[in-house]
């Protein structure tokens, strides 16, 4: 049994709009919005790399949690932009962070590398103690590779999410955690050292619509739990399109669904922390909210987490 508490987030001060994206791109703002439910995305400042906005995320969450980085018994980080091969983002975090010894390593999962870190989170904190967790993505720096492309350039965002999984019950439970891959068409959506990003829109689309309702409804099934008691769904945000398909599949009304991609963009592994971080900030974690947290990304690797908050 583990719980999660002390969420937090880091977005970028500077805002890129449709506008500014659409004369680079040769395409309309009213278009980029269209296919993508995205108004918005933030970009990360030269030097405000993903360990950055990891560790702006992370004091937050701790304050919040009444920890401090001594507590921590491991550190995890979901990244799909990681600047080096290795060592990884979570390197740099320990080293901001002041908290050697402890084990620190990054998954590195483009948009499904937070929900993933945060399983295995689930199971080191019965045995190491509190788990920090974050998604960060630096994506900016990947799409300025050429050939520079409308359908990725207007999609992604920088920021980091975070929260710390604990051991034992507390408020906010996790019920139920599940985690799959197949590799099968792993090069559809991939990122070699220094290259562009390779992504099969149609594939990727295709593969999450069906991925992400199945690792809902196996998750939910497995424990007993009828799609309409479940009050609020934490979805990757990887685009509006994508997320109300999603939900249509699945008979959950859009007003369930926690929705950021408009302000943010796609901020890959980050997205489903800093939605669960707005949505405590926010009060939509209220005692006795049955919340189901899922993501789908690269690998292909998808899966989804139960929560119970206490109440």
């Amino acid at each position: 049994m583990a719980h999660l508490l002390g969420f937090g987030a880091a977005l970028p001060d500077r805002v890129v709009s449709n506008a500014e994206l659409s004369g680079e791109l040769g395409v309309t703002p009213e278009w980029i919005l269209s296919v993508s439910g995205i108004e918005e995305r933030r970009r990360a400042a030269d030097g405000e790399t993903a360990a950055v906005l990891a560790h702006r995320a992370a004091e937050a969450g701790l304050a919040a949690a009444g920890l401090a980085a001594r507590d921590l018994g491991a550190v995890v980080v979901g990244t799909g932009s990681a600047p080096r091969s290795f060592p990884g983002v979570s390197a740099d975090l320990q080293r901001l962070l002041g908290a050697p010894g402890i084990p620190a390593f990054d998954v590195p999962l483009a948009s499904a590398g937070g929900l993933f870190a945060l399983a295995l989170a689930v199971d080191l904190a019965p045995r190491y103690g509190p788990v920090l967790v974050a998604g960060a993505e630096v994506m900016s720096t990947v799409l300025d590779r050429p050939p520079r492309t409308k359908e990725t350039a207007i999609l992604f965002g920088d920021g980091a999410g975070c929260c710390v999984v604990a051991p034992g019950e507390g408020p906010v439970g996790v019920v139920d955690v599940r985690i799959g891959s197949d590799g099968t068409l792993a090069d559809d959506l991939s990122l070699s050292p220094g290259e562009a990003l390779r992504m099969n829109g149609r594939t990727v689309i295709l593969q999450a619509s069906r991925k992400l309702p199945q690792a809902v409804r196996d998750v939910t099934a497995r424990n007993r739990v009828a799609l309409a008691d479940v009050d609020l769904f934490v979805f990757h945000q990887a685009n509006l399109v994508l997320l109300r398909q999603v939900a249509r599949s699945l008979g959950v009304p859009e007003e369930k669904l926690v929705l950021q991609v408009a302000r943010y963009g796609n901020t890959s592994s980050a997205s489903v922390l800093i939605a669960l971080a707005e949505a405590h900030a926010s009060g939509r974690l209220a005692p006795g909210t049955r919340a189901v947290v899922a993501a789908f990304g690269a690998g292909f690797s998808w899966g989804a987490a139960l929560l119970r908050v206490a109440g």
